[in-house]
């Protein structure tokens, strides 16, 4: 008869393979779970039946309800991801219970972290009986406050990943387009505030379309005391966010000293027309050609390139950025790429260079490297000062009990292991 695993003392890893620091940490990227109103619990009627044509979902993330039953399981195990032939990790989501509700077991996507490996059946089925009982804390403030207290989790940047605007923007309506960019951070606000306890902070999402617009919902923002605002990967509607156009939201950025935090996501799918493919396709649908363009590399390089060469450090020297959920191996290329643009004498687009792309980076961005990524690699390019832990947490690509990280880079030295685990964050909010 084989024996039930031990499990630690926060009950997700067994107990041989927990990790610990005494002191508690700065997780660079949480998640939470949005209700299907948060887009439209503050808007009127009238500017519902504007913001969405009859049929769209009202966000980006909305879950399609899946009748078949095979479906509706993966969607619960895994979300709107897919999974590989023998499961990941050496666990077949087949073979696991499925979460309550329409979110996905955390870390299941996880290979040398996924807790599920060292677990037999039982264990597993508990395990995700203990996810379901942290579902509040996936959705409400308070209980996850509690929940990075047993963690220790100190502090947490949360992103909300806005969405809901797009089909207004698209259509021109900028006034609709707005109204469900106000009424998305009012629910923000009302669920989870934007610096819950100086523990929990959320980059306030504000779209870069027209520029009165932005800088009112910037101020709105900043009375409500918010630490850090969130930038959407990729071009503005058709300009660069960096263009001298939204200047007075930097330069307002720049004068409050707010961080400003750039998260995976964003709409880069309309590039597919120029491609043969869709560009109205939704993340769970892409093909190999869609994620491997759209979804990850490709947005932060532009971005980052867009950073540098339309001078928004060289403008605006009190503005920093943390990078999240786009890992680092892109990292390497594109700052070579970078410095050698401006060895060949390429100039950016407005003003002049403060210095060399590799150094401002270093000086003004802090990045996350993914949960299972090879973190030695980039250290090795950018040095151990600009690193950041992110979790990922609640996801299923994500880590489930966020001090596993630990396990990733125990080969490092304790004062590096700090500065990823705490010192570097704390240091980019300005603690």
């Amino acid at each position: 008869m084989t024996e039930t695993p031990q499990l630690g003392s926060r009950g997700i890893y067994v107990a041989d393979l927990e990790q610990s620091l005494s002191y508690g940490i700065f997780d660079a990227d949480h998640h939470l779970y949005a209700p299907s109103d948060a887009t439209s619990r503050y808007l009127s009627a009238e500017m519902i039946e504007r913001a969405w044509l009859p049929g769209e979902p009202r966000m980006l993330t909305e879950e399609e309800h899946e009748e078949d039953e095979e479906l509706d399981h993966e969607r619960r195990t895994l979300g709107v991801h897919s999974q590989p032939e023998g499961g990941h990790g050496g666990v077949d989501i087949n073979e696991l219970p499925a979460m309550e509700g329409s979110i996905p077991i955390p870390g299941a996507m996880l290979n040398k972290l996924n807790p599920m490996k060292d677990l037999d059946q039982l264990s597993r089925a508990q395990l995700v009986e203990r996810y379901n009982a942290m579902r509040p804390a996936f959705e409400k403030k308070d209980p996850r406050l509690t929940l990075m207290d047993m963690q220790n989790v100190e502090v947490a940047v949360l992103h909300a990943v806005g969405t809901g605007w797009e089909s207004a923007f698209r259509r021109g309506d900028v006034e609709a387009g707005y109204a469900v960019n106000r009424a998305f951070n009012d629910w923000l606000w009302e669920d989870w505030g934007y610096t819950h306890e100086n523990r929990i902070l959320v980059p306030v999402p504000i779209q870069l379309f027209e520029i009165d617009h932005a800088v009112a919902e910037l101020e709105r923002t900043l009375d409500r005391g918010a630490q850090l605002v969130d930038l959407q990967p990729g071009p503005a509607w058709g300009r660069s966010p960096f263009d001298p156009y939204f200047d007075p939201f930097w330069s307002r950025v720049n004068e409050a000293g707010v961080r400003v935090a750039v998260h995976l996501g964003g709409t880069y799918a309309r590039h597919g027309a120029e491609w043969s493919e869709d560009p109205n396709a939704r993340y769970q649908h892409f093909d190999g050609f869609q994620w491997v363009s759209y979804w990850g590399d490709r947005p932060i390089m532009d971005t980052v390139t867009a950073m540098m060469y339309h001078n928004l450090f060289g403008r605006f020297p009190n503005i920093n950025v943390l990078i999240a959920e786009f890992g680092t191996v892109w990292l390497p290329y594109l700052l070579r790429k970078l410095d050698h643009a401006m060895l060949l004498g390429r100039k950016p687009r407005w003003g002049t260079l403060p210095g060399r792309p590799s150094s401002i980076f270093k000086e003004r961005c802090v990045i996350a490297p993914f949960p299972e990524e090879n973190v030695s690699k980039a250290i090795d390019v950018v040095g151990a000062d600009c690193l950041v832990f992110g979790s990922d947490f609640p996801h299923s690509e994500g880590i489930p009990d966020p001090m596993q990280y630990v396990s990733l880079i125990k080969h490092l030295d304790e004062t590096t292991i700090r500065k990823i685990m705490r010192d570097n964050l704390y240091n980019f909010l300005g603690r």
